[in-house]
């Protein structure tokens, strides 16, 4: 039997089993009260301006504030590791380094926003997701493949967009403590407020823990506070500050340990947006400036002679305006519906650092997308659109991004895109200092990658299911591969290529009032072209399980709730493996007449205690609990 033909029965396979799957627990379902989601569920991650979820030409995940809340984790990391399409790089322990990875993607073609300001760090075009406590996250917005149209540089893989948390809403106070494995200790508090015009939000963490390895542990305080003022009915001002302080273990792999090696992170964030709403023009201009200090010691490293310590001074300010129902100009297109899309961005990358001396970067960009709805199909959507990146260290990139959703019926739509994208080259790869074994390369060029998208999504009228199939190719030329030069010195060159072909497929189903559950399957096909070797695992089943009550006399809120993943067909011959979450939350009633309550959690990380390695040589923690008590104030 051909790979094709067992790849193809393997899908359809498990498509099968995942029908069955919720037939099955279907059963024992009394009746379908509360929505699970609705098709009205409103993204913006897709096309920079409110437009429902199954308008979409693209995949895009969806994370809310009460499926966070449900499965708690400390970090990013936690929340999106078991979501289809994606793969966490994780290097082991609680404060250890946890990349992304979108359809096989490497973690540099992977955006990453919060509150729409890009977060990667310029030296190395990565983010480690341990530093975004999941404290601060009300929701989340995945686009699944290249979006270099719409945002640019490093939108190769795949863009992530976190939406913090406001004060809108009644005033609350909240504080919480934790105790757990290797003397894992977690203080959490919260407040918000508001008035007329006025809403305040400010959260604080500090999260200490002496980790399963030697030289593992983590030391991390972090806050955030928002304040948003309403200008007037149609805009409002929004300022966000964020500070975090993450100092941690390097304990290294098995066989090479570091056991004296130290990293301490500092990230600090000004964030200030504005926005407009009209009845049929959106208008939105952010400005943010950025400061991160990382310091690395080693004094056991060979050749050491000082700490290493890189700053980088990230500013930038970009608009984007949207117009509904633009008319052309020409009397013939007065029935048709356009919406036009256009905007700007100017960012500016400082480097200082003691390995590669002091570097800047300035990238200016444009950008225009037009959705036409024809008059004689209300149900066809055609998006077209293109990007103009300008970087002073690399040149011009031209992006463009066409795509359309079709909706074959009350319940089902049909979408599908053709796309470029592009990962620029990091500080790192051009000038890390010529030392006689490694070096950098200032002549590389950008990474490209042209991406195609086909997929059906379905609803249905209950709004109790939701199911999803993709299927998508990319093709990556000029990758950027650090490999021995002619007299042996490592260095990075424009000499890969490489092609990821893959399958996904998504349910997910409110089963009664209490009993919802998720499922996914990921097959990919990452492959270097050159040498032929697998870049990324086969086969991702990802999974789902809650269950929600309200017990008791005072209605006080139970929670249940599993997540895990299973991981096969790794390359490297790296072993298959699965990992499983649990987490247990109560209510209580302390206090009748106020309604005070306290809630009791217990959550277990890695339940089946496996001993697997997500990065080979860097084994992940064991089984681990965490318990604490929190209140409202």
């Amino acid at each position: 039997m051909s790979k094709r033909r067992f790849y193809f029965i393997l899908v359809l396979l498990n498509f099968v089993f995942f029908i069955m799957f919720f037939n099955i627990i279907d059963v024992f379902a009394i009746q379908q009260q509360e929505l699970f989601f609705t098709m009205e569920e409103v993204i913006v991650i897709a096309s920079r301006y409110p437009e429902e979820l199954w308008e979409s030409i693209s995949s895009v995940e969806v994370i809310t504030e009460e499926e966070i809340n449900t499965l708690p984790s400390e970090n990013l990391a936690g929340i999106i590791k078991d979501i289809a399409g994606l793969e966490i790089t994780d290097y082991g322990s609680l404060g250890d380094i946890k990349a992304i990875s979108i359809r096989g993607s490497s973690p540099e073609q992977v955006l990453v926003m919060i509150d729409g300001q890009v977060v990667n760090d310029p030296l190395t075009g990565k983010i480690d997701l341990g530093l975004i406590p999941a404290g601060i996250i009300e929701k989340i917005e995945i686009y699944r493949g290249p979006a270099s149209a719409l945002y640019g540089a490093n939108a190769l893989g795949g863009v992530i967009n976190i939406i913090t948390k406001s004060g809108k809403g009644e005033k609350k106070g909240t504080a919480g403590v934790y105790y757990g494995s290797y003397h894992t200790q977690k203080y959490q508090a919260s407040y918000q407020d508001q008035s007329d015009n006025m809403s305040y939000y400010f959260t604080g963490q500090y999260h200490k823990t002496n980790g399963d390895r030697e030289n593992s542990h983590l030391d991390n305080i972090s806050f955030m506070g928002k304040i948003s003022r309403e200008i007037n009915q149609q805009s409002d001002l929004d300022l966000t500050i964020r500070y975090c302080d993450y100092k941690r273990g390097i304990p290294g792999p098995l066989e090479y340990p570091t056991p004296l090696a130290q990293q301490n992170d500092r990230d600090f964030n000004l964030n200030l947006k504005w926005q407009k709403r009209e009845e049929d023009r959106d208008l939105n201009i952010l400005t943010w400036y950025n400061f991160h200090r990382l310091y690395y010691d080693d004094p056991e490293e060979w050749g050491y002679t000082v700490p290493s310590i890189h700053k980088a001074y990230s500013s930038g300010i970009s608009f984007d305006s949207t117009h509904y129902n633009f008319n052309l100009g020409r009397e013939n297109e007065a029935d048709n519906n356009y919406t036009l899309t256009w905007g700007g961005e100017l960012i500016n990358n400082i480097i200082s650092s003691t390995d590669i001396g002091n570097h800047q970067a300035i990238n200016g960009a444009l950008f225009v997308q037009n959705t036409w709805r024809p008059a004689d199909e209300d149900d066809l959507k055609i998006t077209a659109g293109l990007r103009y990146d300008y970087n002073e260290l690399f040149g011009s990139q031209f992006n463009p991004r066409v795509g359309m959703n079709y909706r074959l019926g009350e319940e089902v739509s049909f979408h599908a895109s053709l796309s470029r994208a592009y990962r620029a080259p990091t500080f790192d790869d051009l000038y890390w200092p010529e030392d006689g074994y490694v070096g950098g390369n200032p002549n590389l060029v950008s990474e490209t990658a042209w991406a195609y998208e086909a997929g059906l999504c379905y609803w249905n009228e209950e709004g109790d299911i939701q199911a999803e199939f993709n299927i998508f190719r990319k093709n990556v030329s000029q990758l950027i591969n650090w490999a021995p030069d002619d007299v042996g010195v490592w260095r990075p060159s424009n000499i890969g290529s490489a092609r990821v072909d893959g399958v996904e497929v998504i349910l997910k189903k409110k089963f009664d009032e209490h009993f919802s559950g998720n499922i996914n399957y990921t097959y990919l096909d990452a492959r270097d072209l050159d040498t032929d070797n697998q870049l990324k695992p086969h086969h991702k089943i990802g999974f789902g399980l809650n269950y929600t009550d309200q017990v008791g006399n005072n209605n006080d809120d139970f929670t249940l709730g599993i997540d895990g993943c299973i991981v096969s067909g790794r390359p490297d011959n790296l072993k298959n493996y699965y990992l499983f979450d649990a987490n247990i939350s109560r209510e209580l009633t302390v206090d009748e007449e106020d309604n005070r309550k306290v809630n009791l959690n217990f959550s277990i990380k890695n339940l089946f205690n496996q001993k697997t390695e997500l990065v080979s040589g860097y084994p992940i923690q064991g089984r681990t609990f965490l318990i604490g008590i929190s209140t409202d104030f």
